[in-house]
């Protein structure tokens, strides 16, 4: 059994994917508890905290069904460090349709490692080699070459493989995630009612450059968040400009923007958002008010440099 930790450090974002009553839902359950459990269908999405052999994961388990596969499986892939996606290898009806959604996966995050779980190897189900061909696995290399890619057979009922395949899992998600990084150019924190708490512009761009790329649409990306924020969704999102792209990660109280360059890793610079918003939400949620004065926070100079420095050292570079 593996722990589930709730800690204010780095966490790699994995996306679990599949179609519905594939037993993705039941996986993360036996992963937290190392026992099976019927679980129901996950409504829009689960996220769970997982740790793996010293590296903490945050699981995205993205509901199967039809609706949630179109509203928002291609936001989450794409901004993910990893892809397990789950077949029911005892239900051949709808494997055709699995094996399609497998590949939108993989075209929408072209480099992320792929675990692929045939569940329910317990039950009668398609040989391995049979479901290697149905899944067009051998063409993978030719569409991404240098992704890392794995098929196992499992049961999440009674445990065959699983753990065998997360340590595989394990291992290349930390061989890709060293080969990472951003380059920062600013980073914004706002409370969730809209007001801004910190701030650094680290760009060194002419002001004509940038009043005519990255501001407009940072406030314009602002301007729709916000507009969102009261609502249930917890998700990320971003925008692209011509320079630089913007990642805005939400949660319970805070709200924090990322502006990277346009050669920057997006799902790296999620995880960094992440980290900062979980940082101070959870490290010290209550110490936010020592730093407000006359209802503006104040935080020291350059906190959020010396955090980012410390926390993701040669991942993360600062523009001067």
């Amino acid at each position: 059994m593996y722990n589930v930790q709730y800690l204010p450090r780095k966490r790699i974002p994995i996306v679990i994917v599949g179609l519905e009553f594939a037993g993705k839902s039941s996986f993360v359950l036996r992963l937290q508890t190392g026992e099976f459990g019927k679980t129901l269908p996950t409504t829009g999405l689960d996220t769970e905290m997982l740790e793996i052999q010293g590296t903490l994961f945050q699981l995205f388990d993205l509901g199967g069904q039809e609706r949630f596969r179109e509203m928002f499986w291609e936001e989450y892939v794409k901004l993910s460090q990893g892809i397990v996606f789950m077949i029911d290898a005892s239900d051949l009806e709808k494997l055709d349709v699995s094996v399609e959604w497998l590949w939108k996966c993989l075209e929408w995050n072209p480099e992320a490692p792929l675990m692929i779980l045939a569940n329910k190897a317990d039950l009668t189900h398609m040989e391995l080699p049979k479901l290697i061909d149905k899944v067009k696995l051998r063409n993978l290399p030719h569409q991404s070459p240098t992704r890392s890619f794995q098929i196992f057979e499992i049961s999440v009922k009674t445990g065959l493989n699983i753990y065998r395949a997360l340590n595989w899992f394990s291992q290349k998600i930390t061989i890709s995630m060293s080969k990472k990084y951003i380059k920062i150019e600013g980073i914004y924190l706002f409370l969730r009612s809209g007001m801004p708490i910190a701030s650094h512009l680290f760009m060194n761009q002419p002001k004509s450059a940038m009043d005519n790329d990255i501001v407009p649409g940072f406030l314009n990306a602002i301007d729709e968040i916000a507009r969102g924020m009261m609502g249930a969704t917890e998700g990320l999102d971003s925008l692209i400009a011509e320079n630089y792209s913007i990642v805005i990660v939400k949660k319970k109280t805070l709200l924090c923007a990322i502006i990277v360059d346009n050669k920057s890793d997006l799902s790296l610079a999620r995880m960094v958002a992440e980290s900062v918003v979980d940082h101070l939400e959870k490290t010290f949620p209550q110490e936010l008010n020592k730093y407000q004065t006359n209802g503006r926070y104040l935080f020291p100079k350059n906190f959020l440099v010396y955090y980012l420095q410390q926390e993701f050292q040669d991942q993360v570079g600062i523009s001067t």
